[in-house]
Parts: structure tokens; sequence; C-alpha cells
């Protein structure tokens, strides 16, 4: 085992899934509880876990630079399964780069303003953003990996500080009040949040072309990656949950009333403690959580573009998959970056198809395939392949009808 990029993978798999959207789950779940909250956060990385093994069986029965969504997909669903991956993958990963560069632009500008005395314009912030980073996915998956070492262990260095000034302040009668079986309504609202929290499987093709095949490997970096991260959610929404009042004055339903931005449930929290260090550590955080999250999904893009469109790991080659990557998502993000906050809600639709569903059908045709052999075969029949699936459409119904505001929520 080659403990450093096994070590780097891991941790490149943590950046991916611990993003600034962490601090959108406690308005998610706020009322339906701390105990019911937990309960789907575990089954949600339960199932993220299930349907990336089934990922890395699939991914294990092609050559290492073919492997990526689009070959998966075309060589065991055909080419029905190949549109439907296109357009889920790029609706998915490019709507997601898209709210990473204004996102960035927003909170980095926010930052400066005091310093500059004035407010710089986002282009001046985007546009940096994006070729920096963008600079370290061209060069390679190393360079993301070590860049993305150090950012880790600074983002994880912050959320554990907030964590210790939060924890002291948790009042343990909000977490442990009575839940009621009528709660469980403000589950379904939650449900596709909680899916987006647990979505790092574009991630998987990259780490395998990384560190080569080594199915045992790809799993432990899975499983550490998911378990590490299920815990800081459980502890933020311990800290957040026992803090923050579900009525009242700077409450989840207050808050509902208002923008209803995670922005604003920052604040909210920064008020209630009255702790300038935890506010510092709070957009701190959420700045290079951007950064390490943007790093994870881009390379994901980058490598599918790559053997999308059949691009040579050339210099040149590496250079116009890289245009591909992320000229689209800049240039919408500084032309339509006021309309796209509707298109994000859409981001669980599609993740829904891409992680859940998709892995699931392709592993059903992969095994009934006597020309596609894999190196590794998880535990599980036809009848787990079938439960994923019915979970998946589940989870795009659900998905859909928070788009159109159908579900119970704090809100209404």
């Amino acid at each position: 085992m080659n403990t450093s990029k096994f070590i780097g993978s891991t941790m490149l798999l943590i950046g991916t899934i611990i993003g600034a959207g962490m601090l959108a789950l406690p308005t998610a779940c706020a009322a339906a509880g701390f105990t019911l909250a937990s309960t789907l956060m575990l089954f949600m990385w339960a199932l993220s876990i299930t349907t990336a093994f089934m990922i890395i069986e699939i991914n294990l029965a092609f050559p290492t630079h073919t492997c990526s969504f689009n070959t998966m997909a075309e060589q065991t669903l055909g080419v029905f399964g190949k549109i439907v991956t296109w357009i889920s993958y790029l609706s998915l990963l490019y709507i997601i780069t898209v709210a990473y560069i204004a996102g960035a632009s927003d909170t980095i500008t926010t930052t400066l303003t005091p310093m500059l005395g004035t407010k710089a314009p986002s282009w001046s912030i985007a546009i940096p953003f994006t070729l920096i980073l963008g600079a370290a996915v061209f060069w390679s998956t190393k360079s993301v990996d070590f860049f993305n070492r150090g950012l880790i262990s600074l983002k994880s260095f912050l959320l554990i500080a907030a964590l210790t000034l939060i924890l002291p302040h948790v009042d343990i009668n909000k977490l442990i009040a009575d839940q009621h079986i009528e709660q469980t309504k403000y589950l379904w609202m939650a449900a596709p949040t909680f899916l987006t929290a647990f979505t790092y499987h574009f991630v998987i093709p990259s780490l395998r072309i990384y560190i080569g095949e080594k199915p045992r490997e790809l799993k432990w970096i899975v499983v550490l990656g998911t378990t590490f991260s299920l815990i800081l959610y459980l502890l933020w929404l311990t800290a957040t949950l026992g803090t923050v009042p579900l009525i009242g004055n700077n409450s989840f339903t207050s808050w509902a009333q208002s923008n209803g931005s995670v922005g604003e449930f920052t604040k909210i929290v920064t008020v209630i403690l009255n702790n300038k260090w935890v506010t510092s550590c709070i957009y701190s955080f959420t700045n290079i959580a951007l950064t390490t999250s943007f790093l994870g999904v881009t390379l994901g893009l980058f490598d599918f573009l790559a053997d999308g469109f059949k691009r040579p790991n050339t210099r040149f080659g590496r250079l116009q998959t890289a245009g591909l990557t992320f000229v689209p998502p800049l240039l919408f993000a500084l032309l339509y970056l006021k309309g796209f906050e509707k298109a994000v809600n859409c981001a669980a639709l599609f993740a829904a198809i891409l992680v859940v569903i998709l892995p699931a059908l392709m592993l059903y045709r992969l095994r009934k395939k006597s020309n596609l052999k894999s190196p590794y075969r998880m535990c599980g029949g036809n009848a787990l392949i079938a439960a994923v699936i019915l979970v998946g459409i589940a989870l795009l119904i659900l998905s859909i009808m928070v788009s159109f505001n159908l579900l119970p929520n704090i809100r209404n």
C-alpha cells in the first residue's frame, strides 16, 4: 500500500464531502428534531457506502484510463444509459461548481471589504479563484492531493475549534426532547439535503486512477472518509440543534421567516453565542470548505470530460479538458448569478439519479455480461440492488416535490 496516496485520497474524499453545504443541514432538519435527524443521517451514510461499493465493483471492470461514469454507463446500460448519465453528471457537477464559484466570490468579497474599504466586483474574485484552483486540477491529481492536504488540515482545525466553543453551550433538553410520530413528516424535506451531503461518488474514478486497481484500499478510503464526515455532521447537528431554539427570536422559525439563507443562519448562531471566535471560525471554515469541495468536484468533472471527449493525457489535451471543465461554470457564475439559486435546488434530483439509481442499474447489467468481469464483488445480490433502486426513486420524487415546495417544512 502507498500510505501517502492512501492518506491523500482519504483526505480528498473528506474534502469533497464536507463542504459549505454542511451549514444548511440543521435548517433542513430542525423541525424533525435531533433523534430523527440523526437516524436519517445514519441511513444516508449507509446508503452512500453501499452505492460507492457498487461503483468500485463496476469501475474495476474497465481499464484505468477509461473508467469514468461515461464508459461505465455506455458499456453496461447502452446509449440510453449513457445519455442519462451525461445529463445527470454534467447538470449536477456544473451546478455545484457554479455554486462554489459564486459562494467563494461572495464570502471572500465580504471578508475583504472591511480591509479594502470598498466592495470588490465579483468577477475580480471569481476569475482568480477559478484559475488558481483550476491550475492544480489541470496539472495532476497528485497536485490536487497535496494542495488539498494543507487545506483539509486547516479546515478540520477550524471546524473542531468552532465545535469546541459551541458544544459547552448545548442544551441537552433540546436534543432529547420528546419526539412525536408526526415530526417524521419533516424528514421528507430533509432527505434530499442529506443525500447531497454524502454525494462524493463522482470522485471515485479519479481516486482509482490515482491509486491503481486496489479494491481493498478504495473500500477503506470510502469507509474512513464517509465515517469521519458522519461524525463531524452529527457533532454539527448536536452543536446547532442544541443551541438554536425552534421558535422565538433568533430561532429556526425566525430564520425561515427571513430570507432563509445559510448566511442568515450563521448570524443567528453567532448572535446566540455572542463569541467573535465562533464567528471567525465558522466564516473561515466556510471559505476553506468551498475550496476543498471545489477541488474534489472539478477533479471528478475533469476526468469525466477527458474520458467522454477522448482527450489525451498530454499538456495540450489536459488544457482542452480544463477549458471544458472550468469555462462554462465560470461564465454562468459571472453572467447569471442571480438566476442560479433556483437551479441549485435541482442538485439533489440529479444526485438521486447519478449516485443511487444508476450505480444499482449498472451493477445489475454488469453482472449479466459475460465479457465484463471485475476483480472485486461486493456483498449483496439482486434484492439489495432492487432495494437501492427503490430508495433512489423515492429520493428522486422527494427532490422534485422539494423543488415545487410540496412538502411540510419549517416555512409552512
